[in-house]
C-alpha cells in the first residue's frame, strides 16, 4: 500500500507540473500567433502600396494612353474624320432637356416702362423709340387688355436709375419696373 500511495503522490505532482507546462506552452503559442497575424497585416499594407507603385494605373482608349506614374500626359493625336455622337435616354428626360434648351436664360433685373396702353399706340411708341434712341432692347409686352413698351435689361437698380434720368426728358411718365431680363451680351 505504501508503494501505491507513493506512486499516486508522484503522479499527482507530475500532473500538476505537466498542467503548468501545458498552460505555459499554450500561452507562448498564442503570443507567437498574435505576433504573426499582426506582422502579416502590416506587411500586407506595405505590399499593397509597393504593388501600386510598381504597376501604375493605365488607361487605354483608342490611341490615347495615360500612365499615372508619369508627370506629363501623352499628347492626343488630331482626328480628321467626322463622327456621330448618339445619346440614348428616356423620352421624359429628352422632353425636359428640349424644353430647357428652347427657353432663353433669364435673370431678375429691371426695365424702364415708357408706355402703357392699347396695342396700336404701343406699336407706334416702340417704332418712334427705336428711331430716336437707337436702342436694340425695346420690348412690347402684353398685359391683357393693355400693352407695355419697356426698354433695357438692367441688372441692378442703380443702372436703371442712371438710364431713367436720360429718358425722363423724352418720356416724362417713364418708370422703373422689376422684371425678368435677358442675359447681357458677353464682350
Amino acid at each position: 500500500m505504501a508503494r501505491y500511495l507513493a506512486f499516486n503522490s508522484l503522479t499527482s505532482v507530475d500532473l500538476s507540473k505537466m498542467n503548468k507546462k501545458f498552460n505555459y506552452l499554450i500561452l507562448r503559442v498564442g503570443l507567437v500567433a498574435f505576433a504573426l497575424i499582426t506582422a502579416s497585416n502590416v506587411l500586407a499594407q506595405k505590399t499593397k502600396n509597393r504593388w501600386r507603385s510598381q504597376n501604375a494605373d493605365t488607361l487605354i482608349v483608342d490611341t490615347l494612353t495615360v500612365d499615372s506614374s508619369k508627370c506629363t500626359l501623352i499628347p492626343i493625336p488630331e482626328r480628321t474624320e467626322e463622327g456621330d455622337f448618339i445619346i440614348k435616354m428616356d423620352s421624359a428626360i429628352t422632353s425636359i432637356y428640349l424644353d430647357d434648351t428652347e427657353k432663353e436664360p433669364v435673370l431678375n433685373g429691371y426695365r424702364i416702362q415708357i408706355y402703357f396702353g392699347d396695342l396700336e399706340s404701343a406699336r407706334s411708341v416702340r417704332a418712334k423709340c427705336r428711331k430716336q434712341l437707337n436702342h436694340n432692347r425695346i420690348y412690347l409686352e402684353s398685359l391683357p387688355p393693355n400693352y407695355t413698351v419697356t426698354l433695357g435689361d438692367y441688372r441692378n437698380r442703380w443702372e436703371a436709375e442712371l438710364a431713367l434720368t436720360k429718358l425722363k426728358r423724352r418720356y416724362p411718365d417713364a418708370i422703373i419696373m422689376q422684371s425678368e431680363i435677358k442675359l447681357p451680351d458677353l464682350k
